[in-house]
């Protein structure tokens, strides 16, 4: 069951990072914007930090499940992981070579954490 608050985290932090990087986007309608930060406010911003609150509930429940040297750098890497994949689909961001390097490391020392625990 623990696994399950991992994956629910992992989605909500995932989504609500892309929906509020969605919501940001000027060709979206907004709803509100904040004049002394100049930020508008859509409908996909409301739901990223929906979403983005969802995943902090998840990682308080994971913190109490986990070690805080496991589970952090654990969720870190794979929201960083596939943060980067969800931009280049949906935000058609550049993967570079670096950012290919970096991401195997990471998901190599994940698997290392993993399998050690």
């Amino acid at each position: 069951m623990n696994w399950f608050y991992l994956v629910l985290y992992i989605i909500f932090s995932v989504s609500g990072s892309t929906l509020l990087k969605f919501g940001s986007s000027e060709s979206i309608k907004s709803l509100i914007t904040l004049p002394f930060i100049n930020m508008s406010i859509s409908g996909f911003t409301i739901l990223g930090f929906f979403f983005y609150g969802l995943s902090f509930v998840f990682y308080t429940i994971l913190l109490s499940k986990f070690e805080l040297s496991f589970i952090s750098p654990v969720t870190v890497g794979l929201v960083y992981v596939l943060l980067m994949i969800t931009a280049f689909v949906f935000f058609k961001e550049q993967i570079t070579g670096f950012k290919l390097l970096g991401s195997s490391l990471i998901l190599i020392g994940v698997l290392l954490m993993i399998v050690k625990n």
